[in-house]
């Protein structure tokens, strides 16, 4: 392994707080973790952050802004600031950026974004740019039930603040290195919000377009057809929230979401002298994007009996398309169109308990209900070179899903002169009929067009969570978890590969339980702010996505993840100020009796963050660095790729001027030409390189 600048860095700034693994913290999660902020993602109910038994990170909008340039997404914004979280795939797809090893809960405005088909889209369901704050809330959660396995994204979208009339707008652009116009990426955002006596309102409507992307040796990156690419995209993102006091305690609110991405390109990928490449010609009317909708309707009244009540409803559809990628025996060429259609309700109290000597008490409990209908199909295509047609032919790419979920839960906490303690239960039972279907597996290995005999699949379980935060000072907490997480096989994309003589009841005993055990310390001073983690997260299933075959695997077999996360920042005086974070998983799984490392798809390599920042009166600077480490401990497993490290430098700002603000980027400053952690993980060789230097310029007015 080369070393690099940053890697000699890290034991040294390491050493500055005291332990070897200590790395220091990115300015962003330094400020993320005031222990003033409350959060509401890791209780349902409003909690400081010094009263949680966990790992919470809050990231405000003026964060959210300063790493947003033109064409980025929510995606890589969070790779780079949740020391936990692995780096952003570059396109379309969040696909292989777990959590602590796991898959994550993203939720908007509080409601899940995931589904039992797994479409990993969640992160490209919003823009940067609609987001107030982002909560992340790191481990297996059982408040929110299944698909918390590895953690909680919360993304809580702008609102009006109480103004009576407010204008933002932005105007914003960025460019490769070469300064090629086809590699321009533009976007456009507006807002307004009023308050007029009882009524509230916010409209917000932004659009994105990008164009070509370059490596950093100049050449146009070819797209990714696996899981989607950014490239030669269209995106709007338009939001509606309207609320209406009915009295001093009681309100109603609504909140409507229309988000697409649609690509339109006329590249492909080819290898060309043993390299890929971008190819222009390609005929494809039906291009990959997602399209989002939802609606939210909400009631909330403080003071029913003295309690908080807090009832939610929703919709939402989330729609993905995906590129005719490669030729599947038999059945040949088609492309993949998922579409899952979800509604719920919800229902939580929060109560006062009563006192009983100094401890002071409260309750939240209430039941959940959420139905999901998905749907997979896929058209085949009759290709010639780089001209593709529909053949008329339809595939089911695996059974239609209906799937409901039916949740009683309840969280209790305390607060006991220097001690906060919380525990809860969540009891859940979920209920899927999956239809008779014509087995794709048989298709593409055979031919023969058989039925895959459908049935009924329940799942339930008891998930638990009990932690205690003990306060050294006002400055000082440490704090120790227990929680357990649940996940559903991805059921629909399972059954994909198998014949129609598979029997799907055998999926009954493969829920996907964890088990997650949490250590922590955090401080906050006047000029330093520090925090170490340590956890493990177990399982009795291993599921994850064979990059060789490109097959699901699901396998009865124990699982467990490993890993330590730290940050620390440091105000060296009113203006300047340094950090970095760290963050080193392993994950491994018991095969043949023999525990064997997971691959990158998985778990992230080590990763490593170091930043200077510099505040002016009218202006701030940010340099950042990004180190992800060599992996190669699953190939040597023979279960998983040898991932090469990079380390990729930006440089951020902002200025104030007379009227509005311009701020600015330019991204992989080094102009480091290299393959990013989802392509080696992923991707089939040669692997594409991922983007050179870019540049980023807009101009925003709030008025």
């Amino acid at each position: 392994m080369n070393k690099t600048p940053l890697s000699l860095l890290i034991p040294l700034l390491g050493s500055l707080g005291g332990a070897s693994s200590l790395a220091l913290a990115a300015e962003a999660e330094a400020e993320a973790v005031q222990l003033a902020n409350t959060v509401v993602t890791a209780t349902r109910s409003q909690a400081s952050l010094a009263s949680i038994p966990g790992s919470v990170q809050v990231i405000d909008e003026q964060q959210i802004r300063q790493q947003s340039g033109a064409g980025r997404k929510v995606a890589d914004i969070l790779g780079t600031l949740v020391p936990g979280l692995a780096p952003a795939t570059g396109g379309m797809s969040n696909f292989s950026q777990t959590l602590r090893g796991r898959n994550m809960l993203v939720l908007i405005d509080g409601v899940s974004q995931n589904a039992s088909r797994d479409n990993f889209r969640q992160l490209n369901s919003i823009s940067p740019a609609s987001i107030e704050r982002i909560e992340v809330v790191s481990g297996a959660s059982s408040i929110y039930g299944a698909g918390a396995s590895g953690g909680i994204i919360n993304i809580i979208t702008k609102r009006n603040q109480g103004d009576e009339l407010a204008l933002s707008s932005r105007v914003g652009m960025s460019s490769g290195n070469n300064l090629n116009p086809k590699g321009f990426a533009y976007q456009l955002f507006q807002s307004a919000g009023a308050r007029q006596g009882a009524l509230d309102w916010y409209l917000s409507a932004d659009w994105t377009q990008r164009n070509d992307q370059f490596d950093g040796d100049g050449r146009r990156i070819p797209q990714d057809t696996s899981q989607g690419s950014a490239m030669d995209t269209e995106t709007y993102d338009l939001h509606g929230r309207f609320g209406y006091a009915l009295d001093e305690n009681k309100r109603l609110s609504l909140a409507l979401q229309d988000y697409k991405d649609q690509q339109d390109t006329g590249f492909a990928p080819r290898t060309i002298n043993g390299e890929s490449v971008a190819v222009k010609g390609l005929d494809l009317e039906d291009q990959p994007y997602t399209h989002n909708q939802a609606i939210n309707l909400n009631y909330n009244d403080r003071d029913l009996f003295g309690q908080n009540l807090l009832l939610e409803s929703y919709w939402r559809r989330a729609d993905a398309l995906f590129f005719p990628d490669r030729a599947r025996g038999f059945a040949g060429v088609s492309d993949n169109n998922s579409r899952q259609d979800v509604y719920g309700l919800r229902a939580a109290v929060e109560s006062a308990l009563p006192e009983i000597g100094a401890a002071r008490g409260s309750l939240v409990w209430g039941a959940d209900y959420e139905n999901e209908r998905t749907r997979q199909r896929g058209d085949r295509y009759n290709v010639n070179g780089l001209v593709y047609r529909k053949s008329g032919e339809t595939f089911e790419l695996g059974p239609d899903v209906e799937t409901a979920t039916r949740a009683l839960f309840a969280q209790m906490s305390w607060d006991i002169d220097d001690w906060t303690l919380r525990g809860g239960v969540r009891r859940e039972w979920i209920e899927s009929e999956v239809a008779d279907s014509i087995a794709y597996g048989e298709i593409w290995q055979t031919g023969n067009r058989a039925t895959l005999p459908g049935g009924t699949l329940k799942y339930d379980a008891n998930l638990y969570n009990l932690g205690a935060v003990y306060h050294l000072s006002d400055s000082q907490d440490l704090f120790v978890n227990f929680s357990q997480g649940f996940s559903l096989p991805d059921i629909q994309r399972f059954l994909r590969d198998v014949d129609s003589r598979f029997d799907i009841q055998t999926l009954n005993a493969q829920a996907i339980e964890v088990d997650s055990y949490e250590l922590g310390w955090r401080g906050n001073w006047s000029r330093w702010q520090a925090d170490v983690t340590l956890y493990e997260n177990r399982s009795d299933v291993t599921q994850f996505y064979d990059a060789s075959t490109r097959v699901l695997r699901l396998i009865d077999q124990k699982e467990r993840v490993r890993g330590l996360e730290s940050s620390l920042s440091y105000d060296l005086d009113e203006r300047w100020t340094v950090g970095g974070s760290y963050a080193w998983t392993k994950g491994e799984t018991r095969e043949n009796g023999k525990w064997i490392d997971l691959p990158a798809t998985r778990v992230s390599p080590a990763k490593t963050t170091l930043f200077l920042g510099y505040t002016g009166d009218r202006y701030n600077l940010r340099l950042q660095a990004l180190q992800l480490a060599d992996y190669d401990a699953a190939a040597k497993d023979d279960n998983g790729r040898q991932i090469d490290g990079y380390t990729l430098v930006d440089l951020l700002g902002a200025v104030e001027l007379p009227t509005g603000r311009l701020e600015g980027g330019i991204y992989n400053l080094a102009n480091r030409t290299y393959q990013n952690l989802f392509t080696q993980a992923n991707a089939r060789l040669p692997f594409p390189n991922a983007e050179g230097r870019t540049f980023s310029l807009a101009y925003a007015l709030d008025w």
